[in-house]
């Protein structure tokens, strides 16, 4: 058993928590009356909250069954690495808001699709019973803080590393989002979960993508840290910018054009980083994380060892 997981540890997590998924929400789904949705079932939603966490919690007990301590430390090593260059800092907060304005601008001047607005009215229920925007944003802090930690920690580092020590960055950054992306799909299909009116096959490109450029964020720096701001705001970026077909009437246009921005800057970064490592020096692995050392000799990263940090570029 251990040699198989050993050999396939991605195949192995993925049809785990996968399967659990697919479980969790036809479970849920049956529960739900007819005509009705998750939140007037309260047994469906109860069931239907246990999906989140599993993808972490079987990267962890994987992880520890083949490695123990130092697989823990190269799970969660990266999250330490934060003396990068300050732009990735800039890109990590801004890269979703400025995929969608860059892809509404375009539209927009080409006569495609409307210019939709900067922002939502985050203060503003526009009328009708539900909570404002900001509310909803701070009330779902918690979980978007938690879901990130879950994605990021499981999907590009225990993931895509791993698999970038047989493939491509290219190939490894797809099969992740793929995977990814199929996590998510029985929440789409059921329309709880994920925002609804998104076609499906646009929300998997999206996942790919976006892999893609969160594999190519994390060769080029290493920092896990820099990651998990990025999946911070993905998620929040549209509680305030209105992207989502429910601003538009169920219309999901303005989503797909962000979807088309978002696999374009994919292809410019395989283009033009290469497919092979897809940053300018050697890409991560799992066998070769590129994190500091666990030793009580470092000094805030600093002191007698130099980290791998320092190949940073």
């Amino acid at each position: 058993m251990k040699a198989f997981v050993s050999r396939f540890p991605v195949l192995t997590l993925a049809v785990i928590v996968l399967g659990i998924q697919f479980a969790i929400v036809l479970i849920s789904a049956s529960l739900i009356p007819e005509g009705k949705r998750m939140h007037d079932s309260p047994e469906a939603h109860m069931i239907f909250r246990f999906r989140v966490f599993w993808p972490l919690v079987f990267a962890v007990l994987i992880t520890w069954y083949l490695e123990g301590k130092a697989g823990l430390y190269k799970l969660f090593g990266a999250y330490k690495v934060w003396r990068v260059p300050a732009k990735w800092y800039a890109f990590s907060l801004t890269w979703k808001f400025l995929f969608c304005y860059l892809g509404w601008a375009v539209a927009d001047i080409a006569g495609i699709l409307p210019w939709p607005g900067t922002a939502q009215h985050m203060f503003d229920t526009g009328g009708g019973t539900h909570r404002m925007h900001i509310f909803n944003l701070l009330a779902t802090m918690p979980f978007i803080i938690g879901i990130a930690l879950v994605e990021e920690t499981t999907w590009m580092k225990y993931c895509a590393t791993r698999l970038q020590d047989k493939y491509n960055a290219f190939v490894s950054c797809s099969i992740t989002g793929v995977i990814w992306g199929l996590w998510y799909l029985p929440m789409l299909l059921l329309g709880e979960g994920v925002p609804d009116g998104i076609p499906w096959y646009m929300f998997l490109l999206s996942m790919v993508g976006l892999a893609i450029i969160l594999g190519w964020v994390y060769n080029m720096t290493h920092s896990g840290l820099i990651l998990l701001i990025m999946q911070l705001i993905s998620n929040i970026a549209f509680f305030i910018v209105p992207a989502l077909p429910v601003a538009h009437d169920g219309d999901p246009s303005w989503v797909m054009v962000f979807v088309w921005v978002e696999l374009a800057i994919a292809a410019i970064i395989v283009i033009g980083y290469g497919y092979k490592d897809m940053g300018v020096g050697p890409r991560p692995t799992w066998t070769d994380p590129m994190i500091p050392e666990s030793t009580k000799k470092e000094k805030d990263f600093g002191g007698d060892v130099i980290p791998a940090t320092s190949r940073i570029r």
